[in-house]
């Protein structure tokens, strides 16, 4: 026995951790204009004992615990009246447990069952010996889960009256006090006639146990219920999440005020499930959007999922295949080797270009085809062709993890420009908005005063070009048609991707002013019906694009100096020779127009191929008309 007494006086008698009953700093966030996006965190709404309206104290006290002043954490009446309840029930539905014990649960929260109770047992008197009972019924009104995300009475006031919990009325009070033992069961807003029925039964405890009087408890009865429904701030939660997330691991706390403009946020979000609509039928499940400033990286929208209670997770934070998307950076390395729009790519299957089998989505060949059709027709076989033959694959994967698109060192094979590489969409938008933004990197930030320096990524002659391209309307025409989404009041920067097996659709957008990306598809990787990035992201994208024009004027980026024009052989980008029928004006940094001039064209119309094309143009009558590839 003496042996059992002292194994006992040492379990009870080691002191409780008070550094586990800190509720910590808390964060609230705030929008751009000082709107709360969301309160994080025990200390975000921790309220001292004298800020609560004495009367929940009373009803929490009558309600759960009414010996609480009397014991020394535990209840042994209470414990041995619930384990004969449940022996008579034939399961555990009394608990018996204190408030102290209760506590214990809100702070180291677990799975039911005899071990969890008897380390609840001896956790509430350890507490006990720690704290006063006016700071343990502290620690616990603010802790209690309240239902309708309200942590804490004082979240609970606002929610349900919009008031301070200083304020609650006596029948307000007990109705919150009815809550915390079951959230969902007693929710006044979705079970009304349970949630009153309960508050009457604790009112009547109250007058039983002399907390209030008869005619005390009649009144509060008959006090109307009026319910506010003021839900506690849960705006743009993808983008919260991530924020938090950021916060904790660097252990900041406090009011943080974001970079996210949550009138453009709201537009965005119902935008998104009015598209997700549109595609009912092609297993098309989700879509996120992001919305840069380009003067500073600043997320001014982000949407990582049509629905964050179904999906919470963010894809425009995951890693996922961009398809076509990366294809501008290619383009702009070649660009910063002398070529120009006008250069050709060699659209054709060849054995050195060891590709297996790539192909653009259409099967067809087109030969020769200058930059500017090759990047808005999105033609495979001339990327695979100008990275192979041109730029390099190290050198083009070194510039996107420069772009902070890929960890450095990645290496990887020529199909990284067909979308090979996992990238995160939201890099991907900020390294796309160097194109409109002269040349140089701004990485993205979510916090206010949180910006980074930008770097340069390409010369503000290659970033005017590659802006040019991307623009013309004219090249994306041949192969995606009239009447795009992309064709808006004002010209628009904008490249699509569509990932093999059509479970990622992209489309990236920007002006001077802003850079949008929106993706559509499935999370789990699953096949779209055949839905191309034009139709399944590009109207997310004219969405957003047409928000932002409501607050002002969207812009190209300004031509920079050393930009100039001169005349090339449509056919081989050359010079126009003697022999050329056709000729067009294009754009050139200075110095890198073509000096040679065009020896394709012979007389008499024979045409001189060069010797990567000539297996081509013998299968081929004539050139094949551009069509839909992606």
């Amino acid at each position: 026995m003496l042996g059992l007494g002292i194994a006992v006086a040492i379990v009870f008698g080691r002191p409780y951790d008070r550094a586990r009953l800190e509720p910590g700093a808390g964060v609230t966030l705030l929008d751009r204009d000082g709107g709360i996006l969301r309160r994080a965190g025990a200390g975000a709404h921790w309220t001292p004992l004298d800020g609560i309206a004495p009367d929940l104290v009373k009803a929490t006290l009558a309600s759960e615990d009414h010996r609480f002043y009397d014991h020394h954490g535990v209840d042994v009446w209470g414990l041995t009246r619930a384990a004969w309840l449940d022996l008579r029930g034939g399961r555990m539905a009394f608990g018996g447990s204190t408030i102290t014990m209760q506590l214990v649960r809100m702070v180291e929260p677990g799975p039911r069952g005899l071990s969890r109770k008897l380390r609840q047992i001896v956790d509430a008197v350890r507490i006990e010996r720690a704290l006063s009972k006016p700071a343990i019924l502290e620690q616990y009104l603010n802790r209690a889960y309240y239902g309708n995300r309200a942590t804490g009475a004082q979240a609970a006031a606002q929610v349900y009256f919009g008031k301070p919990a200083a304020e609650l009325s006596l029948g307000e009070a007990a109705l919150l006090a009815v809550i915390p033992r079951a959230p969902e069961a007693y929710d006044p807003f979705r079970q009304r006639e349970a949630a009153l029925a309960r508050r009457a039964h604790v009112l009547s405890l109250m007058v039983k146990r002399g907390f209030i009087s008869a005619e005390e408890a009649r009144a509060a009865a008959a006090e109307p219920l009026a319910l506010k429904r003021t839900p506690a701030p849960f705006q743009a939660p993808h983008f919260c999440d991530h924020v938090l997330f950021e916060l904790a691991a660097q252990g900041a706390s406090g009011t943080v005020r974001t970079t996210l403009d949550r009138p453009l946020q709201e537009r965005l979000e119902a935008a998104t499930q009015d598209h997700l609509r549109t595609l009912f039928g092609q297993h098309v499940t989700n879509a996120g959007i992001v919305v840069l400033d380009n003067d500073s990286g600043a997320v001014r929208a982000l949407i990582g999922s049509s629905s964050y209670s179904d999906a919470q997770v963010d894809i425009v934070l995951a890693r996922r295949s961009p398809g076509s998307a990366l294809k501008p950076f290619l383009y702009a390395l070649a660009l910063e080797r002398g070529d120009g729009p006008a250069s050709v790519a060699y659209d054709a299957v060849r054995p050195e270009l060891h590709v297996g089998r790539a192909h653009n989505a259409d099967g067809k060949q087109r030969g020769a085809v200058r930059y500017r059709d090759a990047l808005g027709s999105s033609l495979n076989l001339a990327a695979l062709d100008l990275v192979t033959r041109r730029v390099g694959t190290q050198t083009f994967l070194d510039r996107l993890a420069q772009a902070g698109l890929l960890r450095p060192g990645t290496t990887g094979s020529p199909g990284v420009v067909l979308g090979a590489a996992s990238v995160r969409p939201l890099d991907l938008a900020a390294a796309f908005a160097a194109f409109a933004r002269d040349g140089t990197f701004h990485p993205w930030h979510d916090r206010a005063g949180a910006e980074r320096p930008a770097e340069r990524l390409f010369s503000p002659q290659v970033a005017f070009l590659v802006a040019d391209m991307l623009a013309d309307p004219a090249a994306r025409r041949p192969v995606f048609g009239e009447d795009l989404p992309l064709d808006l009041p004002f010209r628009l920067l904008a490249k699509t991707g569509t990932s093999a097996g059509f479970a990622d659709n992209v489309t990236v957008g920007a002006t001077r002013e802003y850079t949008v990306l929106a993706w559509a598809g499935n999370f789990d990787g699953s096949p779209m019906h055949g839905v191309l990035a034009m139709r399944g992201a590009a109207p997310l994208v004219r969405a957003a694009f047409l928000t932002l024009r409501e607050r002002g004027p969207l812009t190209l980026p300004e031509r920079p100096d050393r930009i100039e024009e001169a005349a090339v052989c449509p056919l081989s980008g050359l010079r126009p020779g003697p022999y050329c029928q056709a000729r067009k004006r294009d754009l050139f940094v200075a110095g890198t127009a073509p000096g040679r001039t065009c020896d394709w064209h012979r007389a008499g119309g024979a045409i001189q191929w060069p010797s990567e094309l000539r297996a081509w143009a013998a299968s081929k009558n004539d050139r094949a008309p551009l069509a839909r590839s992606e």
